[in-house]
């Protein structure tokens, strides 16, 4: 069967073209360092991929999340700890107070540093993190948690979390009024009380046998609230080594996917160049043959 002079050069521009569109994708490949340039190249690697690239992308979110919690669980600790030395001082100066011995200007000095750390308690109870959000105030972080005159909580019961993981919420707050109290029962109250009978009452503060007790009571209470933080902040950290020892796993799989491999393609590359250029010059030296056929 004779093949026509128009065939032989349709064959050599095809053959042409063809290498041009496999040595642009290479080049493409190599640009990029991806082997998939479109899902058509390969639809079961590039589900494959979107999915992973989801996987990675939680995984991010959690590790994100994780960040956030621990800033805000030990910003709270650390309060917390402060409100502790603040409570212990404060019961240093009550068992000084209920010493019979002190005279008026004892227990006044006594009765305003009571004042003054309760003050400095409050402010603790009314610390805002970084985003100007109110630790201690529950879901409503926006307002202020405790009223610095009526110790009234402003706040609400309520726990924020955040997910750290794919099977676990973490609880990023601790409310105020189940640490500190709410307004005429709050520890707030019953230091001003103390503080003002003792100033006011020669006799000493004889009607607060019980304040010790209260004052006991009130750092039990934010000791557990420091457990509870410490326990989360824990988790948290275990929370985070897997959230990365997975993403690390997804990556590795991505990259085995999806990665060129750039010697082998620098290899086809100058290939699939020398290929080109072969059949240029075939096309050439058809289109020389065809013009000869004609002399």
């Amino acid at each position: 069967m004779r093949i026509s002079t128009s065939q032989i050069t349709q064959q050599s521009i095809d053959s042409i073209l063809q290498r041009q569109s496999e040595l642009v994708k290479t080049q493409q490949q190599v640009s990029s360092g991806k082997t998939l340039l479109s899902s058509a190249d390969d639809p079961v690697a590039a589900v494959q991929i979107l999915g992973l690239q989801r996987e990675i992308s939680l995984a991010d979110q959690y590790l994100l999340n994780a960040d956030k919690a621990d800033n805000k669980l030990s910003v709270t600790d650390g309060i917390l700890d402060s409100a502790t030395n603040i409570l212990q001082r404060v019961r240093e100066l009550a068992i000084q107070a209920l010493n019979d011995t002190n005279d008026a200007a004892a227990r006044q000095g006594i009765a305003e540093e009571m004042t003054q750390l309760n003050e400095a308690l409050v402010g603790l109870a009314n610390t805002q993190d970084a985003n100007g959000e109110f630790l201690f105030s529950g879901y409503q972080s926006g307002t202020q948690a405790f009223d610095p005159t009526t110790y009234t909580y402003g706040g609400d019961s309520g726990q924020r979390q955040l997910r750290v993981g794919s099977g676990y919420l973490v609880e990023i707050n601790e409310p105020g009024n189940t640490i500190f109290g709410d307004g005429a029962a709050s520890v707030f109250q019953l230091i001003q009380d103390f503080a003002a009978d003792i100033s006011v009452d020669p006799r000493g503060p004889t009607g607060n046998a019980t304040f010790l007790t209260n004052i006991d009571t009130t750092m039990d209470s934010v000791l557990n609230a420091r457990t509870r933080v410490g326990t989360r902040l824990n988790i948290i950290d275990q929370q985070r080594d897997i959230n990365e020892s997975s993403k690390l796993s997804q990556e590795t799989l991505l990259s085995q996917i999806e990665d060129l491999d750039y010697a082998e393609a620098i290899t086809r590359l100058n290939l699939q160049a020398v290929g080109l250029e072969a059949a240029q010059q075939s096309y050439v030296r058809v289109q020389g043959l065809s013009l000869f056929n004609f002399l």
